[in-house]
């Protein structure tokens, strides 16, 4: 007997625990219910919010524009950077904000002159902040994976042995240069060469003055290790030429070369 009035207590317990269970799957599926209907209206006003172009959802606004033809020296800013109102100080960001932070990318296809206008002010903004992101430790490391996997582009000149290079502007203020390309060997800074065919035309301003040497001390494992300049020695037949480049006579200027003439009792006529 007491066995049985065990066992029908316990059926009695699981019969309430089934109760319950089922009590709490009916309240999981009203709010499931609930969440379907937020998420539907979420989407009705998205699709409200800019009716000029369809989107794509699976790209963020600023992945897409980063991917575009001529902006392929730009990394991707962080959502919570562009967030802190300290770091736009004395930038006119005007109703560009809400179109960066856009977890929605437009369709290639659908962009029209109007929208390639707003593009220029909106790429503008976007490079006055990241001028200032790439400074970040985040954006450092961003532009160094670029920078290693040679986005930016290599030293044309020979001597430097296809050195990677490094963005850097000619001004801090915009529209005074385009981006020029920094060269840690030869220490000469040079147009960009066409990334995978294509120009690279964005403002020296959205990299600024002196990024390739806060790059470099950042990294300085990065810095090429020169042991003695590489330079060109013009020669003739096998000799170096005397006073030129490359001569242990070398004279930068012509006064120079013919006073170093008349210390070694070399005969010149000058003009």
């Amino acid at each position: 007997m007491d066995l049985n009035d065990e066992g029908e207590e316990g059926d009695i317990n699981f019969n309430e625990n089934e109760e319950n269970m089922v009590e709490n799957e009916g309240e999981l599926d009203e709010q499931q219910l609930l969440d379907m209907n937020n998420g539907e209206q979420g989407d009705e006003n998205d699709s409200e919010s800019d009716h000029r172009f369809p989107y794509i959802e699976e790209t963020s606004w600023i992945h897409w524009f980063c991917k575009l033809e001529g902006n392929e020296f730009f990394v991707e800013i962080d959502d919570s950077f562009i967030k802190n109102k300290a770091n736009l100080i004395g930038i006119k960001c005007k109703d560009y904000l809400n179109k960066l932070l856009s977890p929605n990318a437009p369709q290639e296809n659908s962009l029209n002159e109007d929208l390639e206008e707003e593009l220029q002010g909106i790429k503008e903004v976007y490079g006055l902040i990241h001028k200032r992101f790439i400074t970040t430790s985040k954006g450092l490391a961003l532009m160094r994976e670029k920078y290693l996997n040679g986005v930016f582009g290599r030293c044309p000149r020979v001597v430097c042995n296809k050195q990677v290079m490094i963005p850097v502007g000619l001004s801090e203020d915009l529209k005074y240069s385009k981006v020029k390309v920094y060269c840690p060997i030869c220490c000469q800074v040079y147009k960009p060469s066409k990334h995978k065919g294509r120009s690279v035309s964005l403002d020296g301003a959205y990299f600024g003055t002196s990024f390739a040497q806060i790059f470099f001390m950042n990294y300085p494992d990065l810095k090429p290790k020169i042991k003695e300049e590489k330079i060109y020695i013009p020669k003739l037949y096998g000799f170096r030429i005397f006073g030129m480049v490359g001569s242990k006579y070398y004279c930068k200027t012509r006064e120079e070369l013919f006073k170093k003439m008349d210390q070694l009792s070399i005969s010149h006529e000058e003009d």
